[in-house]
């Protein structure tokens, strides 16, 4: 197998087997909640009271983090994720709300770097490290060129990403690391979980094992992730040149300052294709 067939092998595994375990993922980040309060307040500045029955685009919507509490505040929301998995996991969720409620949600199975709904939406967000998995400049371009497509003039668009750490990405591949006892959702059984990461600087990506062992013994499992590491000064540049103007760059979900030891970097940007657009109509 060539080294370019090795690679393809590798990223797809590392976009995919992450999110096989759709229970197992909802455990692992159940208390991970000030991205979810801020995309919601966000939506609340942007869009204004949901009665006004604005929509949003979610791309990456997973299990449903996201999709099913804005949702129930009230909006319209269109969610788009390419693991099957993911999708029925939402539509667990919003099984339980009212019908009423139920019908605010759309979930569709796809790459969201070729999407095309035909409609337009004042907020497009893609939360919680989805954009890690645009691997290559073409990745980037490709779903940037969705996000327009898909934005009505003068709407926003809005992301979050790790903040590279060279410290975590230098650690040494052969050993493991955060290991932490926990019961899994599924089995009930009592497991240890540890990772290691190999950080290739070349490509700017982060090959990520994830070790699932049950303290009773058995089978372990293994899980490969994937995330292509973006750099502050080189973010701002893909947003751009790709026809992006960039109105926060935060290093969290407070709304600091993007700081060497912040660990996220939250961005909000307006596309510069839908504000000319914007003029003309108006002129």
């Amino acid at each position: 197998m060539s080294f370019s067939d090795r690679l393809a092998a590798a990223l797809a595994a590392g976009t995919t087997e992450h999110y096989e375990d759709a229970a197992l993922y909802d455990h692992e980040y159940k208390r991970r909640r000030d991205d979810v309060r801020w995309y919601r307040e966000l939506a609340a500045r942007e869009l204004g009271a949901p009665e006004r029955r604005r929509a949003i685009l979610e791309l990456g919507c997973g299990s449903g983090r996201a999709l099913v509490p804005l949702v129930r505040d009230g909006y319209h929301v269109v969610g788009v994720d390419a693991a099957p998995k993911m999708l029925d996991r939402a539509r667990e969720r919003l099984a339980r709300l009212p019908a009423d409620v139920q019908s605010r949600a759309e979930l569709r199975l796809g790459d969201f770097r070729a999407l095309s709904l035909g409609r337009r939406f004042p907020l497009v967000i893609c939360p919680f490290n989805a954009f890690m998995h645009l691997y290559s400049r073409e990745d980037v371009e490709r779903f940037l060129a969705v996000v327009h497509a898909h934005l009505a003039p003068g709407g926003l668009f809005a992301f979050d990403v790790l903040h590279p750490d060279l410290a975590w990405l230098s650690r040494d591949p052969r050993k493991r690391w955060a290991r932490t006892r926990f019961r899994h959702p599924r089995t009930g059984k009592i497991t240890y979980y540890s990772t290691s990461v190999s950080y290739d600087a070349a490509l700017q990506v982060a090959f990520m094992r994830i070790y699932y062992e049950p303290a009773s013994g058995g089978r372990s499992r293994i899980v490969r992730l994937a995330h292509r590491q973006f750099f502050p000064l080189e973010l701002d540049a893909l947003l751009h040149y790709n026809g992006f103007t960039v109105e926060a760059h935060e290093g969290g979900f407070e709304g600091g300052e993007l700081l060497p030891e912040s660990e996220e970097q939250v961005l909000r940007c307006r596309s510069r294709r839908g504000i000319s657009i914007s003029r003309r109509k108006k002129n």
